[in-house]
């Protein structure tokens, strides 16, 4: 089981990306906000990071730029999400230290894919961070 970080200030999609974390039987962590999501994920160190980029306090991209200044987070996927999903967006979010993108709406097998792809897949790599 992995430590996810949802980062999303829309209910509906928050709701949606814990169903499917949960469904996928991964503990998810959650807040709506830039700031609130840095402090969480230096105190529980996720696995992975779904990020949603236009969110308060501090915009997906200054969180990445942050998180990726921590030596730890320097392996954690982040995948951006958003509605946004112009090819410049995902180019920024790619650029800024963002692993993957994955735009909205998505269907569920699309962000369980995204998870398969990216969290390690034994529990002991899991347990190493």
């Amino acid at each position: 089981m992995a430590r996810i970080l949802i980062v999303e200030d829309d209910p509906a999609s928050m709701d949606l990306a814990l169903r499917i974390v949960r469904l996928e039987k991964h503990e998810p962590i959650t807040t709506a906000d830039g700031e609130t999501a840095l402090a969480l994920a230096r105190v529980v160190r996720p696995h992975l990071i779904l990020l949603d980029l236009h969110i308060p306090r501090l915009d997906g991209w200054g969180f990445v730029r942050q998180f990726r200044e921590e030596d730890w987070a320097k392996t954690v996927p982040v995948i951006a999400v958003s509605a946004s999903a112009t090819p410049p967006e995902r180019d920024r979010a790619l650029r800024t230290g963002c692993d993957d993108f994955l735009p909205k709406p998505y269907y569920p097998e699309q962000m369980r894919a995204m998870l398969e792809k990216h969290l390690p897949r034994t529990p002991a790599a899991m347990g190493a961070r």
